[in-house]
């Protein structure tokens, strides 16, 4: 075969080529690497914002349940200190009344509050 008079120049442009393929390769592979890096923190961040929204959300529940049972017990203590008659009967009719809702709304928002505290548990958007 003959030489041809570039040849030592082909073969040098063929490597630089080679090698310039090689640098774009791995800089899309370290692009990649990085964009995974960004989703995978973004995922982190949005799961921590929605546990700490359901901790909120869990606490206002919570505070207002306590601030209803502490009501309770005040019409109930002062129904056992003194008062009697037809407003204790009357206060305890209520106070059953609403201990009766009471329950029935916690038993049926559990069922609701337990699926989204274990959806914004489990689920990771990406």
């Amino acid at each position: 075969w003959p030489r041809s008079p570039h040849g030592a120049q082909d073969t040098a442009l063929e490597t630089m080529d080679a090698t310039a393929k090689a640098h774009i390769g791995i800089q899309k592979l370290l692009q990649a690497e990085q964009d995974a890096a960004e989703i995978v923190a973004k995922a982190k961040q949005d799961k921590v914002a929605r546990l700490k929204q359901a901790k909120a959300e869990a606490d206002e529940e919570i505070a207002a349940y306590k601030a209803q049972r502490q009501a309770q017990f005040e019409v109930f203590s002062k129904d056992k200190l003194g008062d009697s008659g037809a407003h204790s009967k009357t206060t305890q009719s209520a106070t059953e009344e609403e201990l009766l809702l009471i329950s029935q709304q916690v038993a049926g928002n559990k069922d609701t509050m337990m699926n989204m505290l274990l959806q914004s548990v489990t689920e990771v958007s990406v």
